[in-house]
């Protein structure tokens, strides 16, 4: 058990943080309790919640490895007077309690106790936690990997909601002990009713009296407002005619435990006059007379039915974002399973004569497609954006687009376009694409405040089996490629990891919604087409759109297939971590004369080139990779071989891979993804320079 105090001075919040890594406890101290560190961040997370700029306060951060421990601990801190306001809990902390088991037995201690479940999602689920430990409002869940803000945030909020809570029932107790106090030294006389009735009145919460016939003997001025009663109205008529909702046997259970235990509390639903139902959540005690006879039930209902439908929606928000993120892990990794067999049914047409055995790889080809279309159709639901479907000339649209943007931006952003006259048609939805367009026009311009250069550019693409199989989700054929690139502040590699996620914005507060981009990618999506994102710091971003076109008399087969070079038995030694790429890759060369030693890492790689370096011909090799990337593999083999020679792939960033291959001594790069026969064009001139260079 450790503890640390943030350097701050004002209101004692106690946090515990139970889990049995010990790198997460020092993650949470860093954040929450900085040592003589700024509290900018805290400053800005607070102010942001509460509108308003914080008062200095004080965060002690206390850890446990295991919840047997972290639940003595909140013994003792009861004992002592210095509660925990809230913990971080993980979800998994073998060989002891899980995150749940853990909460349960904490909330038996303490009951009013914060609980941030900490679960890489996969790890809990919401309705069986509902079931098992009826966490109501004192428990939330936290994504891993942690961000800094959502952290500061649910410790100032919900600490802050602790010493609310703790500061109410301070409040309500002392309210009810003046009540039961009034009530108990003029329960003989009317001018007691009387009294109670306007010191309960100033209450903002519902409060009003039944005997044990059910009949309401008082109702209260927050009652009225409630349930749209008068006290004139209500008085004298069965509680369970006026608010009990007669839909849910609700009302009878909380009754019947009230009644048997002295006093109930939770969540209820009821109705107002005019049949709407309300949620309120209900403080139920059974009053007694001065002999300890049971005499009334006194109930303090407080309505939550707006605060009920703000978490449903957030919920149903939740859902939904989960289905989509879902839809689109399925639809990656069947594409992923189906581009080898596809790209397997071309290889193997390439050899076979027999009419039978063509037609089975069409059928099996056939049945591929229909399964790559499932997948479309699967991401187009989650995606929800239909349209009309009618032939595009999406050259006009740039121009209109173009047209625009030179007459509503910034003058000091500078227009350029190169828009050809033969484009490809497109089959989609002319008003989604135009939007589609405007949208990354307008993040753009916004990339570009103090002024630059948006180039607009548009190509006829034709990507065959090779060039798909490095894309999730792309399909061979005819595309249209549509390019937006600005000289603007550029992004980071984890802001172009979040840029289509829904409500995403770096931009100021009120300044954007973080809605363009993701309606983007959906309209792409809806038209069966994708989208690739390169951009670095202070250097601009490309967006490079991919929608299928309309190309007649094109075939996906190269009329110079037969052509292209072959080789007369190189060995290539291949180097890229996607099992796919480096199986299909490794088929295309052996299919056109070259041997393959297929490595999955640059540690690999490098104990296969010291056995065979002097029969390696040429090493292909990706630059991004787990272990030991692309540059540091590259300077490994040539210090095993300075005159080894090397082509670099890469998919991403192709101006800055380029740079990083050239720094790396490789003067030889091919961009993801490539065509069968780009890589074999780009084999025979490396291997042809390379016997000039003998010469």
């Amino acid at each position: 058990m450790t503890h640390t105090t943030a350097k701050m001075t004002a209101p004692h919040r106690r946090i515990l943080v139970i889990d049995d890594n010990r790198s997460i406890h020092d993650d949470f101290r860093k954040i929450l309790a900085p040592v003589d560190a700024s509290d900018d961040a805290l400053d800005a997370a607070e102010a942001a919640l509460f509108g308003t700029a914080r008062q200095p306060q004080t965060f002690t951060i206390d850890t446990a490895s295991q919840g047997e421990e972290g639940l003595q601990m909140v013994r003792r801190a009861q004992e002592e007077g210095r509660p925990y306001a809230m913990a971080f809990v993980d979800v998994r902390m073998p060989p002891g309690w899980d995150g749940i088991e853990t909460t349960r037995q904490i909330w038996q201690v303490c009951p009013d106790m914060q609980i941030v479940i900490c679960t890489a999602y996969a790890d809990c689920n919401w309705t069986d936690v509902q079931e098992q430990i009826k966490p109501r409002d004192r428990m939330l869940i936290l994504k891993k990997p942690f961000d800094i803000i959502e952290v500061l945030q649910l410790a100032i909020s919900l600490t802050e909601k602790f010493r609310l809570l703790l500061e109410s029932k301070s409040h309500l107790e002392d309210l009810e002990q003046r009540v039961k106090q009034r009530t108990q030294e003029l329960e003989s006389s009317q001018h007691a009713a009387h009294e109670k009735a306007s010191l309960l009145d100033l209450s903002r919460d519902a409060i009003l009296v039944c005997g044990l016939d059910r009949r309401v003997t008082y109702w209260n001025k927050s009652a009225e407002r409630l349930y749209g009663w008068s006290a004139a109205e209500a008085v004298g008529r069965p509680v369970t005619d006026i608010i009990a909702d007669s839909s849910s046997g609700s009302f009878q259970q909380a009754y019947d435990e009230v009644v048997q235990a002295g006093e109930w509390d939770g969540e209820i639903q009821q109705v107002r006059k005019e049949g709407r139902k309300l949620v309120v959540e209900g403080r139920w005690t059974l009053l007694r007379d001065a002999a300890g006879q049971p005499r009334s039930i006194l109930m303090i209902n407080t309505d939550i039915t707006e605060r009920k439908k703000f978490e449903e929606q957030l919920l149903r928000s939740q859902r939904m974002e989960s289905l989509g993120t879902l839809a689109g892990g399925i639809a990656h990794d069947l594409n992923n399973a189906l581009t080898p067999i596809m790209m397997s049914i071309e290889l193997l047409k390439l050899h076979e004569k027999d009419a039978l055995r063509m037609g089975v790889l069409a059928t099996i080809e056939n049945s591929a497609r229909r399964g790559a279309e499932m997948v479309r159709q699967v991401l187009s639901f989650s995606r929800g954006v239909e349209g009309q479907r009618v032939d595009v000339q999406a050259g006009h649209l740039l121009k209109g687009i173009e047209k625009i943007a030179t007459e509503t931006f910034l003058k000091s952003i500078r227009v350029t376009s190169d828009i050809p006259a033969d484009l490809w048609i497109v089959q989609g939805d002319p008003a989604q694409i135009h939007q589609m367009l405007l949208n990354l026009c307008v993040n753009a311009r916004d990339a570009m405040p103090n002024g630059g250069t948006l180039t607009l550019s548009a190509a006829n693409h034709l990507l065959d089996e090779q060039c798909a199989a490095m894309i999730a989700g792309a399909k061979p054929g005819p595309y249209l490629l549509i390019e937006l690139e600005d000289t603007g502040i550029g992004m980071s590699p984890e802001v172009v990891d979040r840029i289509f996620e829904p409500f995403f914005t770096t931009k100021e507060l009120g300044k954007g919604t973080g809605l363009g981009l993701s309606s983007a990618l959906a309209i792409i999506k809806s038209h069966q087409g994708f989208i690739r994102v390169s951009s670095e710091l202070d250097k601009g971003s490309k967006f490079q759109v991919y929608l299928p076109a309309q190309a007649e008399g094109l075939s996906l087969t190269s009329p110079g297939q037969a052509e292209m070079p072959r080789g007369n038995g190189q060995l290539v030694l291949l180097i890229d971590d996607e099992e796919p790429v480096r199986h299909i890759t490794g088929q295309t060369l052996e299919s056109f004369g070259y041997r393959v030693l297929p490595a999955a890492d640059g540690v690999e790689a490098s104990t296969l080139y010291a056995e065979h370096k002097d029969q390696v011909a040429v090493v292909l090799t990706d630059m991004m990779m787990p272990v030991m990337d692309g540059p540091a593999t590259i300077q490994v083999l040539m210090r095993m071989n300075p005159q080894v020679r090397i082509i670099a792939a890469s998919g991403l960033g192709v101006k800055d891979m380029v740079a990083k291959a050239t720094n790396a001594g490789v003067t030889d790069f091919i961009p993801k993804p490539y065509t069968a026969e780009t890589l074999l064009k780009m084999l025979h001139t490396v291997l042809h320079k390379r016997r000039a260079a003998a010469l």
